[in-house]
């Protein structure tokens, strides 16, 4: 017999960072404001197989929760302008496209995405 390890069990992770703005560090759509802390998703990934069961929502509902009980006024979020589920996951969460393309961005075909809380 065989059993599952807790690794074969995870459907998807999520890494939430929250941080602050560093002396001179500017973000997109802050235009000289002081943001204080922010949040950062980098990682939202959830199995194929387990897809479109509202596992990314819960995860995203839950780092929107956590960042807002940690101080956090605006989260941001860096996806792929091809990855069409993710967009509109990120789109219903409340978050919108403040950067289309910069030099990173273009190579990198990335949109950056923000949510104010």
């Amino acid at each position: 017999m065989v059993r599952p390890t807790i690794v074969e069990s995870v459907v998807g992770t999520l890494d939430l960072s929250i941080r602050w703005l560093l002396p001179g560090e500017i973000f997109p759509g802050v235009y000289g404001k002081t943001l204080g802390r922010y949040g950062y998703v980098s990682d939202l990934t959830v199995a194929r197989i387990a897809r479109r069961q509202g596992i990314a929502t819960n995860m995203m509902q839950f780092a929107i929760e956590t960042a807002k009980s940690n101080g956090v006024q605006v989260m941001y979020v860096h996806v792929d302008r091809n990855n069409k589920p993710a967009l509109q996951l990120f789109e219903k969460m409340g978050f919108e496209m403040i950067e289309e393309a910069s030099e990173g961005l273009v190579e990198d075909n990335t949109y950056l995405l923000r949510c104010i809380l």
